[in-house]
């Protein structure tokens, strides 16, 4: 374009908008300033406006129904403002940029009358929208779902800037151009629609952005003369950080993952079906005949003159047969063995089909529970992503006064920090500070001061350079003693156990014994308790990481044939609810008030149970200041015989439970007969 044409297309700008008409005031300096800025904001407004997703096209497409005039360059810059700060840098480079075409192409062939079409600038809209997805696509190759999600918002595109041109009408009209009818009653309800999208999730200083339009709107109407109320639109700010709209993408791409893995575990349920290879016990006689029958001189009168005689002898010599697991001369009547001319050599044959059939049903039944244990493992994975993505979902509620008493008091202390507080799902408080000062936060002096503020005691749960987050600190706590010792000629202890406490509170004791001793058991418990702390520790609920934990070593025991039993104590730090779960464990003892209570369940180890839920051994506890926990391997109590343990934990004063759990497993003096490990744990009020 030369300068020529340009200085032409800006004096044009310049004697925009055209002077009224006769009988009508042409609009002041003030209304043309004021609906300038309703152009800017509301474009900034809907570039943040996200649908399906990802999409954001609405920035776009206002700038579109907005012209090439004065109003037109102020919705670029406020789309360009919305679509950078908005949304992530690609996608607003996007969009930003999709704007500046559609404006420079309504600048540039102002003088088209094609342009000023109805369906004219929002179709160029919707094609370069289409145009900046093509050209930003970073894969090499289109999946359905992506191309159709092209289409899908080339066209949400063009009928959004049909729509905005509509609700521009007033404005649009005075400068010459008439949108449709249908585009003037369907506009303001699309850019209403629109626009409250975009500012729902919005917040500042505690307060909902919606709540404050609404508040602003009825200020206005009381303060600003309605000529000009009419046209200030909705005011808003920015769209919702680049973080929360990360963590939506990834609670979106957990639950359509969960939605995959649940899918293949629906089709290969329904698909496995037991191998057919004949593992009837009637081919075993057939195989046999087939082998000794076929060159014989009476096979004919055997299985055709007197198949019925023949048929009924072998029917009656299969029960003991099965039974026994081969086949004997006496399990055949004697008028069949007596007519056999190759009877013993019939028999031989008939055992070795027996036996080839029973490794066939051997092997039918491993295949049948491989593949059970294959589908539960999808269906566990698929449930966990749910979780997971579920948890994602949790908001933080803030809390308003906890909030205005922090920012006071960080404005007392003159500190440089930015802070926040927040309640969990729980109810449970949460402190996220911002600044190059937050480290003076963690000092327990500071720290002291802040529990006392905010009404509760707070803990340091990360603490990193320019950022600290505090939470509301346990009213309980565990003191916990380990002994163990493993069994005489061992190099190693077969039993393994760890407790630790988790960010939310809950405390986890956890002990396994693997099946023998030695290398062999210490690496089977050694792994069950990594592979269940590294679940826990994400946030897994307690049942489904055993179950989880479970189906995977029995999988894993096809090869080595090994199992692991399993203890589990998970237990609220604020309320001191817990849970006990046990696969094959020795029993648990529980101290409360001076009683001791023995826990004992019948369900097998890990890798020998079949994976379900119903296969755990569960039972509820209440627990306080005070009680205590011993949990113990089998080789500490190896008979039923267990008074003295019980006896000497009612003693146990609670001292020191290191000691009672160094006693326990040196109680005989003699030689070891199998490995020996207690866990010991007293519950008592945080000081």
């Amino acid at each position: 374009m030369t300068a020529k044409t340009i200085y032409t297309k800006l004096s044009k700008l310049r004697r925009q908008p055209k002077p009224a008409a006769k009988g009508k005031a042409a609009p002041s300096a003030l209304v043309t300033g004021a609906e300038g800025g309703i152009h800017l904001l509301l474009a900034a407004v809907l570039a943040g406006a996200v649908m399906f997703g990802e999409q954001a096209p609405f920035g776009a497409s206002f700038v579109a129904a907005a012209g090439s005039g004065l109003y037109g360059g102020a919705a670029l810059v406020g789309a360009c403002f919305g679509s950078l700060t908005a949304l992530d840098f690609s996608s607003g480079l996007r969009y930003s940029s999709a704007a500046i075409l559609i404006f420079s192409i309504h600048f540039a062939f102002y003088d088209w009358k094609a342009l000023r079409r109805p369906w004219a600038m929002p179709a160029v809209a919707g094609l370069l929208i289409a145009f900046t997805g093509v050209l930003t696509h970073t894969k090499g190759r289109w999946t359905l779902q992506e191309g159709g999600a092209l289409v899908l918002e080339t066209l949400l595109t063009a009928a959004a800037a049909w729509a905005f041109r509509g609700a521009l009408a007033p404005m649009i009209r005075r400068r010459g151009d008439k949108p449709s009818a249908a585009a003037q009653r369907v506009g303001p309800l699309a850019l209403l629609f629109v626009c409250l999208s975009a500012i729902a999730s919005m917040e500042l200083f505690g307060i909902s952005l919606l709540a404050a339009a609404a508040v602003g709107a009825c200020v206005l109407a009381l303060l600003v003369p309605e000529q000009i109320l009419s046209w200030l639109g909705v005011w808003a700010a920015p769209a919702a950080s680049t973080d929360l709209r990360a963590q939506r993408v990834v609670q979106q791409k957990l639950e359509q993952t969960s939605k995959a893995f649940r899918t293949l575990y629906d089709s290969l349920r329904s698909a496995f079906r037991t191998p057919d290879n004949d593992n009837d016990v009637a081919t075993v006689f057939d195989r046999a005949a087939g082998r000794q029958c076929r060159g014989c001189t009476l096979r004919d009168r055997c299985w055709k003159t007197d198949y019925n005689t023949t048929f009924n002898a072998l029917n009656d010599a299969t029960p003991s047969m099965v039974e026994r697991g081969r086949a004997e001369a006496r399990d055949f009547p004697r008028h069949f063995a007596d007519r056999c001319i190759h009877f013993p050599d019939f028999v031989a044959a008939v055992n070795e089909e027996l036996t080839s059939l029973f490794y066939r049903r051997q092997y039918n039944a491993r295949i049948r529970e491989s593949r059970a244990a294959v589908c539960r493992q999808y269906a566990q994975l698929s449930e966990l992503l749910g979780e997971a993505a579920a948890e994602l979902s949790r908001e933080l509620t803030p809390d308003v006064v906890g909030d205005r008493r922090l920012r006071g008091r960080l404005a007392e202390l003159k500190l440089d920090v930015r802070a926040s507080v927040y309640r969990d799902g729980r109810g449970l408080l949460r402190v996220e500070a911002e600044g190059p000062q937050c480290s003076a936060l963690t000092r327990p002096s500071r720290l002291n001061d802040l529990s006392a503020l905010l009404g509760v005691p707070l803990r340091v749960e990360l603490e990193e350079e320019g950022a600290v987050s505090l939470l509301q600190q346990e009213p309980l706590m565990a003191v916990a003693g380990v002994a163990a010792r493993k069994k005489s000629g061992e190099t190693v202890s077969g039993d393994a156990g760890t407790y630790f406490k988790r960010h939310d509170g809950k405390l986890y004791l956890l002990l396994c014994d693997g099946m023998g001793s030695g290398p062999d058991a210490n690496r089977e418990s050694t792994l069950a308790v990594r592979l269940l702390e590294q679940l826990l520790q994400a946030g897994v609920d307690a049942r489904r990481a055993l179950t989880t934990l479970s189906s995977a070593l029995a999988l894993r025991g096809e090869e080595t044939g090994g199992f692991t039993t399993v203890d589990l104590l998970q237990m609220d730090l604020f309320t001191g609810d817990g849970e006990l779960y046990k696969l094959g464990a020795a029993p648990t003892y529980i101290k409360k008030n001076g009683t001791v209570q023995r826990l004992s369940g019948k369900s097998l180890p890990a890798g020998l149970a079949e994976g379900e839920v119903s296969a755990l051994d569960q039972f509820s506890l209440r627990l306080g200041p005070g009680d205590c926990v011993l949990m113990i391997s089998d080789g500490v109590c190896s008979g039923l015989e267990d008074g003295w343990l019980r006896e000497r934990f009612t003693q146990f004063d609670g001292e020191s439970p290191k000691d009672l759990a160094r006693e326990l497993v040196t109680r005989d003096l003699k030689d070891a007969t199998d490995d020996r490990t207690a866990l010991v744990i007293r519950i008592d009020n945080r000081k």
